[in-house]
């Protein structure tokens, strides 16, 4: 998470690179990490089937039908994949995994997780890694090269690298993992609320201080902190975070808004507006466009500059499937691929020749100049600023 994202990542809780890099902790809002291998779809508030449910249905019988065919396809062991747990691994199962299999014939073991997934390679020997080729989100790819958790990858071996959209390729260092797919953030309020959720900036209206409040993501507190600096409009972008003078500015600005709800999943979003605790909450597109009709009374918004998350998908150290990995990779950046798991996950995607969905076309950028309205966490320089950032933010919220 997402989060992958991360989280996503989707969005259950994470820890920054303190947590990532000791022993598992426990989510933030004091459940066991192994809790995240739950969905956290709700099904409160619900006005029958959504998109995705029908979706979901039919692929689970083509998976049943390929898992009956393929077993343990040759005998051999499995290409482990490290994914997001919740509806983007329930996704990425039933629109990739059973396509790779048929067309690779190869077994997919699919490993949810979430902050743990940094730790398990690091506690790993390094030559018997637990996974071969792992999602990792902006904050995860970049702690990952600081502890030398991936393999470097050999872009000649392959074919779709050139289809990537150029501001992807150069926004990170690509040597170590290539950028896939991803998530701008998203405003959801409720329909009746008589204002324009264009910018990042009605947050500080009227309406929504004066409205029961909004929910924030405290997993990934840079999301919330990002659109913050959006909304302040002071700079292109959110160059206000990238700037440590004006990280004091960003973060009163944001103490300033009427958060009432500090969630560490969808769940608790879902819940929060259910429970008249919030009217508006900074989520991700990709854990709301295809829910979103689920709930009465919501809609959702994607400001014209937002946020986001995107994955750089890595091959990890030590790995004897090192060509396998990354055989799986160059098959995550084939529009083709892209295209069909569209049709499940309403994420970004990185080839620039991706086929959307019709109700995703609007939102969903195919070219550098549609991509850069996205500003991604720069971690390259954050990164130093990551624990005084994290506590700040922690101490908004216990004060809150």
């Amino acid at each position: 998470m997402a989060a992958g994202p991360p989280r996503d990542a989707e969005t259950a809780a994470t820890e920054s690179k303190r947590a990532q890099f000791t022993d598992p902790a426990p989510d933030t809002d004091g459940n066991a990490d192994a809790d995240a291998d739950t969905d956290t779809d709700s099904d409160a508030g619900t006005s029958g089937p959504s998109r995705r449910r029908l979706l979901s249905a039919a692929a689970a019988g083509s998976v049943a039908a390929l898992a009956g065919c393929t077993g343990a396809i040759g005998g051999e062991a499995p290409l482990r994949v490290s994914i997001w747990s919740g509806n983007y691994a329930d996704r990425f199962e039933e629109s990739v995994v059973p396509r790779y299999e048929a067309e690779h014939d190869v077994d997919v073991e699919i490993h949810r997780g979430w902050n743990e997934i940094l730790t398990d390679i690091r506690s790993a020997p390094a030559d018997d890694p637990p996974y071969d080729v792992t999602v990792a989100e902006g904050n995860f790819y970049y702690y990952g090269r600081q502890a030398d958790l991936f393999e470097p990858i050999r872009t000649e071996n392959l074919e779709n690298v050139g289809e990537i959209i150029d501001f992807y390729r150069e926004m990170r260092d690509t040597e170590y993992g290539l950028p896939v797919d991803g998530a701008p953030c998203t405003i959801i309020h409720r329909e009746d609320m008589d204002l324009e959720f264009d910018s990042w900036s009605a947050l500080a209206a009227d309406a929504v201080q004066n409205s029961a409040g909004i929910g924030v993501d405290t997993g990934f507190w840079w999301y919330p902190l990002y659109a913050t600096a959006i909304a302040m409009d002071d700079e292109r972008g959110a160059e206000e975070m990238h700037d440590p003078a004006m990280h004091d500015d960003v973060l009163e600005t944001f103490e300033g808004f009427n958060v009432s709800s500090w969630a560490s999943s969808g769940e608790d979003i879902w819940q929060a507006f259910d429970n008249e605790v919030i009217d508006v909450a900074q989520w991700y597109y990709d854990q709301t466009a295809y829910d979103i009709d689920d709930y009465d009374g919501l809609t959702h918004t994607m400001p014209e500059q937002t946020t986001g998350w995107l994955n750089n998908w890595s091959v990890v150290r030590g790995t004897d499937k090192r060509d396998e990995a990354e055989g799986f990779i160059d098959f995550l950046l084939d529009a083709d691929v892209q295209s069909a798991w569209a049709e499940h996950a309403p994420l970004v995607f990185s080839n620039r020749n991706v086929d959307y969905p019709s109700e995703l076309e609007a939102d969903m950028p195919t070219t550098t100049e549609e991509a850069e309205t996205i500003a991604f966490p720069d971690w390259e320089t954050i990164g130093s600023h990551d624990d005084d950032l994290s506590e700040a933010f922690t101490a908004i919220q216990q004060g809150s």
